[in-house]
C-alpha cells in the first residue's frame, strides 16, 4: 500500500498549560465533510471547535469561535453556500454526562469563498 497521499493535521487539542506543547488534551474529531465545489474540508470536535482546511496547501482556512458544547455532525449544502452544524452532547461519558442544561442547537453559517477556497501551494 502506498502512503504518498497520507496526511495528518493537528487539530482539536488544547495545551494543559501555556508552555507545555508536549502535554495536550486531545479531543475527538466527530465529522470531516468535504466542500462539494472546492474540495477543501472541515473538521469538528468534542472541544466545540470547527476548522476549514485546505489539504493541498496544508493550511487552516478558517477557525470558528468555540461553541458552548461539542460539535457532532456537520455538512455543506449541495451548492456549498451553507454550512450546517449541530452543537450537542456527543456521549463520551455515557448517559451520566448528559445534563439537563447541555445545549442542543442546529446552526447555519453562510459560506464565503475566502473561507473555503483553496490557497495557492507554497
Amino acid at each position: 500500500m502506498l502512503y504518498r497521499n497520507k496526511i495528518s493535521f493537528k487539530c482539536h487539542r488544547k495545551d494543559q498549560t501555556p508552555n507545555a506543547k508536549d502535554k495536550s488534551f486531545v479531543y475527538a474529531v466527530n465529522d470531516i465533510p468535504f466542500h462539494p465545489v472546492h474540495g477543501t474540508f472541515s473538521t469538528c470536535g468534542s472541544d466545540g471547535t470547527i476548522y476549514f482546511w485546505d489539504k493541498d496547501a496544508r493550511t487552516r482556512l478558517k477557525t470558528f469561535e468555540a461553541a458552548p458544547g461539542p460539535i457532532s455532525p456537520t455538512t455543506f449544502n449541495r451548492n456549498a453556500t451553507i454550512f450546517a452544524y449541530a452543537v450537542s452532547y456527543d456521549w463520551p461519558k455515557g448517559h451520566s454526562g448528559m445534563t439537563p442544561g447541555h445545549p442542543n442547537k442546529l446552526m447555519l453559517h453562510a459560506c464565503k469563498d475566502d473561507e473555503v477556497k483553496r490557497r495557492p501551494k507554497k
